[in-house]
């Protein structure tokens, strides 16, 4: 008699090898990319520049936008430190940290702006300074914007200059006068309004 079986009728010796085959292992799957509104803290910490009171930040950058992290918060160090930014009137001293910052200063991608910046309207488009946190549009990193007739590594200054005065407590300001430098606080990237660009508090 022939030998019991457990296969189907109609089974073929190709279809049972096809089934024996071990699947796919997970190390062989690529990873998915991270969610948006993933970010990384650039690590270390810069030297304290300014002689007032100590104000201490870190720095984050959305995995999504595709910046290194160290490349942004070394240009954040570079503008916060500069004696032409806020520590210039002596009141002030800054330091990034890696941890445990009093305040956060941010490069998001439009829509995780728009999200973080809520209930303020971002639109996509600006940036912000709320509470503690300085959050940087990443398409005005990027590319700026047209009535900006400076470089863009400027525009850059005057962006985190911007917001990082808003969590100072420092509101918007207008334009003084046709062919003065804007201040600081004037919403630059809406429009210049006949001033000439300025980064800088103190220029």
């Amino acid at each position: 008699a022939a030998p019991a079986t457990t296969e189907a009728p109609g089974t073929t010796l190709v279809e049972r090898e096809v089934s024996a085959v071990t699947p796919t292992t997970a190390s062989t799957v690529p990873a998915p990319p991270p969610p948006p509104g993933t970010f990384v803290t650039a690590p270390g910490t810069s030297w304290p520049a300014g002689t007032g009171a100590p104000r201490t930040y870190t720095v984050e950058v959305e995995t999504a936008t595709g910046v290194d992290p160290t490349e942004f918060a070394t240009f954040v160090d570079a503008t916060l430190g500069d004696p032409r930014s806020w520590i210039a009137d002596g009141s002030l001293s800054v330091q990034r940290v890696e941890a445990g910052g009093s305040a956060r200063i941010v490069l998001a991608t439009p829509d995780t702006t728009d999200a973080l910046c809520a209930p303020l309207r971002t639109s996509g488009i600006y940036s912000c300074g709320q509470g503690n946190t300085a959050v940087i549009n990443l398409d005005r990193w990027i590319n700026g914007i047209d009535v900006w007739s400076g470089p863009l590594e400027e525009y850059r200054h005057y962006v985190v200059n911007h917001e990082v005065g808003h969590l100072l407590g420092h509101g918007h300001v207008e334009c003084g006068g046709a062919g003065q430098l804007a201040p600081v606080m004037q919403q630059q990237t809406k429009g210049l309004d006949g001033c000439l660009p300025n980064g800088w508090p103190y220029p």
